[in-house]
């Protein structure tokens, strides 16, 4: 089985991929967070340095773009594969209101005729670039009854890997993946296809791969965030130790602060990522509240010290007490 980091805006940039790297090895790939093609033809400052080669040595990642319009994707994926990047991903899968009300992201899902379209000028532009355009989506906006629909616009074009997340946008993450209607797609579809959805648990694996031993690929996000050592344990290695998760955060603090972030830029996405891994303290709410509330870097380190002195961690290898979102 191979694994597959999710992206996530504002967390698993450079700075945190190489630190989980570093700590926790083990993926196949890291996928960055969606860089947005438009009528600019100029990508924002961070996005330039998520995709320089320098701040991703070493590590299998991905560039994802965000776009509805063929020429501004055609555009970014020049301007990346001359960076020495061979597989782009396309983002049809964000259910981020913002990104949806632009017809991007799964969004751009309820547009089948649309979509086709754009598939169709972006694989006629790409054509013998060398380039791959790997997909990661949902199955519709409204409900899913566009997924077949969807698969079979998809089995038109050379997609070198489908990554599909079997909930509609209006879901978020707030309904179960629906099962069910992903053993439809993938009777119909002719790609590669990956899986994304609620794997929190090696017992959460062992029941989709009994179910689908057909699939070699999954994708995590909330899970690998809350646990950053999930696919160690995935692949029958040890459980999460506090004190490799509290030197594994205050690395990846560290390291902010070494790509010259502002202490108040440090504290948000650190809040942003405690987000993720206060779930591992399911009784410590006031603690890990304490740390999110933090405004300065001492009082950060302060709040964290206390949780994990005081503080008790759930066993992430018991299926019992398994992190759910």
């Amino acid at each position: 089985m191979k694994f597959y980091f999710a992206p996530m805006e504002g967390i698993t940039g450079y700075v945190y991929r190489n630190v989980h790297r570093e700590h926790f090895p083990g993926m196949d790939k890291y996928y960055m967070p969606f860089a947005v093609a438009n009528q600019t033809l100029h990508f924002k400052k961070k996005e330039k340095k998520d995709f320089a080669p320098e701040n991703n040595s070493g590590i299998c990642v991905v560039p994802q773009l965000m776009a509805n319009k063929a020429d501004e994707f055609l555009w970014a994926v020049k301007e990346i594969h001359q960076l020495g990047y061979k597989e782009i991903n396309l983002n049809l899968g964000c259910p981020a209101a913002t990104v949806v009300s632009k017809k991007k992201g799964s969004g751009f899902l309820a547009y089948p005729e649309e979509l086709d379209g754009f598939l169709q000028q972006i694989f006629e532009g790409i054509e013998g670039s060398g380039i791959d355009v790997s997909i990661k989506t949902r199955l519709g906006k409204e409900d899913m009854r566009d997924a077949i629909r969807l698969m079979e616009i998809y089995n038109r074009y050379p997609i070198s890997e489908l990554i599909i997340h079997p909930r509609c946008q209006k879901d978020f993450y707030k309904k179960d993946p629906d099962m069910d209607v992903f053993e439809e797609v993938l009777a119909v579809t002719v790609h590669k296809v990956c899986y994304n959805g609620n794997i929190f648990t090696a017992e959460d694996l062992a029941q989709f791969t009994e179910r689908f031993p057909q699939i070699g690929a999954v994708m995590c996000g909330r899970g690998l965030l809350a646990n950053p050592a999930l696919v160690r344990q995935l692949q029958g290695g040890e459980a999460l130790k506090p004190e490799e998760l509290k030197q594994f955060q205050y690395e990846v603090a560290r390291s902010y602060r070494v790509h010259e972030l502002s202490e108040i830029d440090v504290m948000h996405r650190m809040k942003e990522l405690w987000f993720y891994m206060g779930k591992l303290f399911p009784d410590e709410e006031r603690m890990v509240r304490n740390i999110r509330k933090a405004k300065h870097e001492k009082d950060y380190a302060i709040a964290v010290d206390r949780l994990f002195a005081e503080g008790k961690m759930i066993d992430c290898i018991c299926s019992k007490n398994a992190i759910r979102f």
